[in-house]
């Protein structure tokens, strides 16, 4: 949700440092970052929502589907031929 706040692309770099746990275990071949999607109702914790809910309210996100479908098809035909080599 991250790259869907105002200026959201400012942040990719942070948001890339959330895999370094990943990395140091295996190295990617590629790495995509998308925007995600925020469904309120599907928060399990009152207390999580209730955040949620109120950040929505003063414009830090916006909650519904914010995934960029063609970008993640295009990253993932470009990935496919690195997986075959």
């Amino acid at each position: 949700m991250t790259l869907t706040m105002k200026n959201g692309e400012q942040y990719r770099s942070h948001v890339s440092s959330w895999l370094d746990p990943v990395r140091a275990l295996v190295r990617p071949v590629s790495e995509g970052l998308f925007a995600g999607g925020l469904n309120i109702r599907k928060i399990p914790s009152f207390s999580d929502r209730l955040k949620f809910r109120l950040s929505v309210l003063f414009g830090v996100w916006k909650e519904g589907d914010h995934r960029d479908w063609d970008a993640i098809r295009n990253w993932a035909v470009q990935l496919k031929p690195l997986l075959t080599k």
